[in-house]
């Protein structure tokens, strides 16, 4: 894994505890009792204190056929000539009901429309608010007078359309299907993003929205504030099938809360693969597949990134300025097997799967990573989940587990043919000597670097 980037690891051996009490799913050794009961488990990590506090609830609903896209506000405006406008309606689409103060969020109060979480990380989600950890801002990265890094904690939800797509993987939760997938057009991802940065470092976070989460390593709740929202809209306009945008808090814009003071920052439907280095810097060359707000931009032009994503590529402030947003995202994929963290398949999965370069001016890494590819995968030989991390890295969970706590059901958990790697590694771990104690596995990150969502 590439410090500068690294993907989800997938560790196994952590042992539930009394903390982790609402993942243990019973003495039962049957297969499907285990798989469904750590689907619907909302998160087992641990929390401190926090008596009283309500707790986050994972909510699945999945239509049975796929809702109507026609009216949704956005497909009358231009995203390429009005990114901003038709930001703006994703934004109001995604906020009129789910931010309100009797919801905060807490999607499964919305009795007016179908939002959903994305299955399989009980492992990663905080229990308050269902929020995982993200990639560290390094220091300066969000403002000059940041002298320390600060975490970066969020919690992802789903349209109904998009609900439909992940229905479609997970109408069984003992065996995702993937085969052929793509959600359909009007898919909307939102995603809500917490730093623990405070305005005394990061001035245009004054006034922002602050969440209490447990995002301490033993379940301590720390206060967070927003600092930015990202928005992903499968629509068929984008070359590459997908728009993916980013808003950002600013405390100097009008409005009475925290949602009326974000401000666009950029929009994205392409890698511009040609823009490297050479082209930037001596031929003064800008993206072509990226819009961006120069309000937005004002905030970072003076620091040390210098642009949001690389060479000013569309990119959210908390995001890896070596990346861009599609870009990353492109790498969503299923292998159709377990990978496991030490095997060397991981090894040879890691090399296979572009990744954002850890030096600007190697123009043969730029070039492997910025590409537009469509709606093929960005492997050849495993299958496209549709640039949507949550669900490989959802996929991949189950199979981690499943492959170590149920050797024998390995064959059940894939309906897409194996990536054939060229070695046969042997697992990370040897499998449970007693399998009645599967219920005591869970999945989790290395540490706060080793993230979901990381662009």
């Amino acid at each position: 894994m590439k410090a500068i980037f690294p993907i989800l690891l997938l560790l196994v051996g952590f042992w539930c505890g009394q903390a982790h009490a609402e993942c243990v799913t019973s003495t039962d050794k049957d297969f499907a009792a285990a798989a469904t009961a750590l689907f619907n488990c909302p998160s087992g990590r641990p929390l401190k204190g926090g008596d009283g506090e309500r707790k986050f609830q994972n909510h699945y609903d999945f239509p049975a056929s796929i809702p109507d896209a026609s009216a949704l506000p956005w497909v009358m405006i231009d995203p390429i000539h009005n990114p901003s406008e038709y930001m703006m309606a994703v934004l109001h689409y995604a906020t009129k009901v789910n931010a309100r103060d009797d919801i905060d969020w807490r999607i499964e109060d919305n009795k007016t429309e179908h939002w959903c979480n994305a299955p399989w990380f009980h492992m990663l989600r905080e229990p308050l608010h269902g929020m995982t950890s993200e990639r560290v801002s390094r220091q300066q990265e969000l403002h000059e007078r940041q002298t320390i890094p600060a975490k970066t904690w969020a919690v992802g939800i789903y349209n109904d359309i998009a609900c439909y797509g992940l229905g479609q993987i997970w109408k069984d939760p003992t065996s995702p299907k993937t085969q052929g997938f793509a959600f359909p057009d009007g898919a909307v991802g939102v995603k809500m993003l917490f730093t623990t940065a405070t305005p005394s470092q990061v001035p245009y976070l004054t006034g922002s929205k602050e969440w209490r989460v447990a995002a301490g390593a033993d379940g301590a709740i720390i206060t967070m504030r927003l600092l930015q929202v990202d928005i992903s809209i499968k629509d068929n306009r984008s070359p590459n099938g997908w728009f993916f945008g980013t808003f950002m808090y600013d405390a100097a814009q009008p409005g009475d809360t925290a949602y009326e003071r974000l401000i666009p920052v950029g929009l994205i439907w392409g890698s511009d693969p040609n823009l490297t280095a050479d082209a930037y810097l001596l031929k003064g060359a800008v993206a072509k597949e990226s819009w961006i707000n120069p309000v937005a931009a004002a905030h970072f032009y003076a620091l040390p990134r210098h642009t949001l994503g690389l060479f000013g590529r569309a990119n959210g402030p908390l995001d890896n300025s070596m990346s861009a947003c599609i870009t990353c995202h492109q790498r969503a994929l299923d292998w159709g097997r377990a990978v496991l963290p030490g095997s060397s398949e991981e090894k040879e999965a890691d090399a296979l799967l572009p990744d954002a370069p850890s030096d600007p001016f190697d123009e043969a890494a730029a070039k492997r990573y910025f590409r537009n590819i469509g709606s093929n995968s960005a492997v050849p030989g495993t299958q496209s989940l549709d640039y949507t991390l949550q669900v490989s890295k959802g996929v991949a969970a189950f199979r981690a587990w499943a492959i170590l706590a149920f050797p024998d059901y390995t064959g059940s958990t894939s309906d897409v043919t194996p990536f054939p790697f060229q070695s046969a590694g042997a697992r990370a771990e040897p499998p449970l000597s007693d399998s009645s104690s599967y219920d005591k596995f869970s999945i989790g990150t290395a540490d706060l670097s080793n993230n979901l969502y990381q662009r």
